[in-house]
């Protein structure tokens, strides 16, 4: 995390605590004797939940969604695997995303079953625990939502590779008590690094907690638990305390007023980010955020891993959010050219000039200055050259930002059957900075004033779209939600369909993964369970 620079710190501050007394490893018994060793433990979780998103690996489930596809060729087939539903189980998305998330709820287990230990204060501990509480939670948030039914661990046990499956009733329940334990326990704000830095907390805070729980009440309500109004009221009344919280002036959220500064270098840590995870802003591939060429299609020398979604692209409300998410024009060769554009190539043929045709997302993308380096502090123009060099950054992962509380209240209490003041003003609020100045108050060309609560709630959802699209580190992504409200299908028929969009008068274009398994089944909503770890445990069987 941008505490990871500190982390390097802290660790050669222990170092010749570690050299006095040198074990194979650390444990429970030799360990946990002073409060520079708990820190270093908490320390050390803070770097396990970086690593679920360092790269994109552990990400590629979220090219299911259809804000996000990939090269159909290149060495991207791991993500075109994700885009057509027909996933192997030895895909390297399927295999870390499972890993990292279980080595981070190890590294949330120790901490959790041994911080208590340590004597000292009591304010102490409840911080360590807090962070080893919600970090579990996340990391089994993200595992149930993609593999179904996975195995509960919550002490370490070697289990030899007899694990049994957990129903997600049970790790729902799981991850509900884990939040409620770290909202209780833990402060709504740090002093000293490594727990804030830059002026915003690194560490998780109580709001961060409660701003969680009304994410999976949500995920509860909708599939495949299903249980419906009751929690989206559950849901609505916890992004409500935070919103509350933030109009009384005690938690320091804010929404940016300029969309282009959302993600900007120039903003890396902003007061709209309601959860973070930080990277060193010292070039680290250990500790760095390996985004910064990701978006930037292979073409033009970048690696291309996610490519916007024609369709989604097409339907994006305009304004200066879809101005902030794609390039608006494309910097080729000196000159600025729309992805569909053609031209002749040195043997007069007529060709793309951009070969992927695609929209090209922008979100982690930076400049380059006239030497062709980085411009690493500095909000992104699509009118300028791109960086190619610099290969990884210190960008700030917006896990979860204010605005999507926001919606996620107006989403929650409409589908209980209401629209309050509270929800108009939200998805207003939200709008006011995105979106052209006539359509701030009408979505397909309704009043919000004049919506159903079936029509708002459905409004506030395709809002929360378009504010993460592309942003595959969020903790509700496109694909998240297309999965609560049981709408992967949906995409799965889209792109199976692949009817030709027109992108311009008269240009039509196609999506370029072409699929070979063309019937849906539910089992397609859920990844298999990696081949390194069912060969070993026959209970890892759907």
């Amino acid at each position: 995390m941008a505490s990871l620079m500190m982390a390097s710190t802290l660790f050669s501050s222990c170092s010749d605590f570690l050299k006095e007394d040198p074990k194979g490893h650390l444990t429970a018994e030799n360990y946990f004797n002073t409060l520079d060793e708990l820190k270093m433990a908490t320390v050390t979780l803070a770097k396990k939940a970086q690593a679920t998103q360092i790269h994109t690996n552990m990400l590629y489930p979220q090219w299911q969604g259809d804000d996000i596809t990939a090269n159909p060729g290149s060495n991207k087939q791991a993500c075109a695997e994700m885009d057509k539903f027909d996933v192997t189980d030895n895909n390297k998305g399927v295999n870390d995303a499972w890993n990292r998330n279980f080595t981070l709820i190890k590294a949330a287990n120790y901490v959790i079953n041994n911080a208590s230990k340590t004597p000292t204060s009591q304010e102490e501990i409840n911080i360590a625990i807090g962070q080893g509480k919600y970090w579990r939670a996340f990391a089994y948030f993200y595992l149930v939502r993609l593999f179904g039914p996975i195995p509960l661990n919550l002490d370490n046990t070697n289990d030899n590779y007899t694990a049994t499956l957990t129903s997600e009733d049970k790790i729902y329940e799981q991850i509900v008590q884990d939040l409620l334990d770290a909202e209780e326990i833990l402060p709504t704000s740090y002093k000293d690094a490594p727990r804030r830095l830059n002026g915003v907390d690194v560490y998780v805070t109580k709001q961060a907690a409660t701003a969680t729980l009304s994410a999976v009440y949500m995920a509860m309500a909708g599939y495949p638990l299903n249980k419906g109004t009751e929690y989206y009221a559950k849901a609505a009344e916890k992004a409500k305390e935070v919103i509350q919280g933030v109009k009384s002036g005690k938690y320091d959220f804010k929404l940016e007023d300029d969309y282009r500064m959302v993600y900007s270098m120039a903003n890396n840590y902003n007061k709209e980010t309601v959860l973070g995870i930080n990277n060193s802003p010292v070039q680290d591939w250990a500790q760095d955020s390996e985004f910064p060429l990701c978006q930037l299609f292979e073409s033009l020398d970048g690696w291309g891993d996610g490519w916007g979604e024609i369709r989604f692209w097409k339907r994006f409300p305009e304004g200066p959010r879809k101005d902030a998410t794609y390039a608006k024009k494309i910097f080729y060769k000196g000159k600025l050219v729309d992805f569909w554009e053609k031209g002749s190539n040195d043997e007069g043929e007529v060709v793309p000039l951009i070969p992927e045709m695609h929209p090209m997302f922008c979100l982690f993308t930076l400049n380059a200055d006239e030497q062709g380096n980085a411009i690493l502090n500095a909000t992104f123009d699509y009118t300028k050259p791109y960086n190619t060099k610099r290969m990884t950054n210190d960008h700030r992962h917006r896990v979860i930002r204010y605005s999507e509380v926001m919606l996620w209240y107006a989403e929650s209490i409409a589908r209980t059957g209401k629209v309050d003041d509270l929800a108009k003003e939200c998805l207003r609020s939200v709008r006011k900075r995105a979106v052209n100045p006539k359509d701030v108050d009408v979505v397909d060309n309704v009043s919000i004033d004049a919506m159903t609560p079936e029509q708002f709630a459905e409004a506030a959802y395709q809002e929360h779209g378009w504010e993460v699209a592309g942003y595959w580190v969020a903790m509700v992504t496109r694909r998240q939600d297309q999965f609560r409200m049981n709408r992967l299908k949906d995409t799965f028929e889209e792109r199976v369909k692949n009817s030709p969009i027109e992108v311009a008068p008269g240009v039509m274009l196609e999506e370029s993964v072409k699929f070979t398994n063309k019937t849906w089944n539910d089992k397609l909503m859920y990844l298999p369970y990696p081949s390194s770890d069912a060969m070993m445990n026959p209970n890892l069987r759907r």
